[in-house]
């Protein structure tokens, strides 16, 4: 697993991930949902709010995870895209709270709309470990998903699963 290093670069290479910050929303960071050409879409606080790319005074890229190159010499067989996980509002499902008979179809719709941007994040919480095993059964069965993982620590460990989607 390679990891690139948090960086500030400029305000017009601000995309889905990294945090910015907008003068006008204060001096906390706040997380860019996606962007349309000069305009961002912002997490702020329980708001979505547009701004103008012009508007923000500083950009904080996100810490890419990039997994590992396959090995060299296969031949056939399908490939499997790479994604980069970024974790957004659009590709994250909460469990937390939830009893195991409601999440199966909430389950199946998420992977539904995380699919253009090829990866899940499916938050459990630590608990038992009962939510996560279920899940985790259900993503073993299921024909979209090429792979899961624990998130990194700082994301939530075994209590968030990744999810890669084919």
């Amino acid at each position: 697993e390679v990891r690139a290093a948090a960086a500030v670069v400029g305000r017009e290479e601000a995309e889905a991930g990294d945090s910015v910050i907008v003068r006008r929303l204060g001096e906390e960071p706040v997380l860019v949902e996606s962007r349309k050409g000069k305009q961002l879409t912002v997490a702020y606080g329980g708001l979505t709010m547009k701004v103008k790319a012009a508007e923000v005074a500083r950009v904080i890229k996100a810490e890419r995870v990039v997994p590992p190159p396959k090995a060299a010499g296969r031949k056939g067989g399908k490939r499997e895209r790479r994604v980069t996980a970024v974790r957004v509002p659009s590709n994250t499902l909460d469990l937390r709270g939830k009893r195991l008979n409601e999440v199966g179809d909430d389950v199946a719709h998420a992977l539904d709309r995380a699919m253009d941007l090829g990866c899940l994040y499916i938050i459990t919480g630590r608990g038992t470990g009962q939510m996560r095993r279920f899940v985790r059964e259900r993503l073993a069965e299921d024909p979209l998903v090429a792979r899961f993982e624990d998130a990194p620590e700082p994301e939530g460990g075994n209590g968030c699963t990744i999810v890669y989607l084919r």
